[in-house]
């Protein structure tokens, strides 16, 4: 028994079908501007007696509970975002506290090598965690 399958676009069946190409309108698209006043007619007459769509209350306070419900939580999860009275410091005061460290971790390994090559005991790193 043989199975007959569709081309695929992998198949050489699929390579030997003709290409599509765009379909061009025959005329100009038409358009409210272009339309004719008979269709103008009919549209302002459904204007005139279709009801104007009016939101009631209950899904204006839905959207305000949601959107309630979901800051909560958003400050539950990601409590430091959003802080908008604290002012985030200066890239001169970024850049400042950073030379500051790497000048303290400089001067301890310093201190540490000395220690080393007098054989001294060496002592723990800041916020080293010593060996149980």
């Amino acid at each position: 028994m043989q199975v007959r399958t569709a081309p695929t676009a992998t198949s050489p069946a699929a390579t030997d079908a003709p290409t599509s190409r765009p379909v061009v309108p025959a005329g100009p698209v038409k358009t409210r501007q272009t339309a004719s006043a008979g269709y103008r007619r009919a549209l302002e007459a459904h204007r005139v007696v279709a009801p104007t769509r009016q939101e009631g209350p209950a899904p204006a306070d839905a959207v305000v509970r949601q959107e309630q419900v979901r800051r909560e939580l958003a400050d539950r999860v990601f409590p430091d975002v959003g802080q908008e009275d604290e002012v985030p410091p200066s890239l001169e005061d970024v850049r400042a506290q950073q030379r500051q460290t790497a000048e303290a971790v400089r001067a301890a390994a310093v201190l540490r090598a000395r220690a080393e090559r007098a054989g001294r005991p060496v002592p723990p790193a800041a916020g080293a965690h010593p060996d149980p």
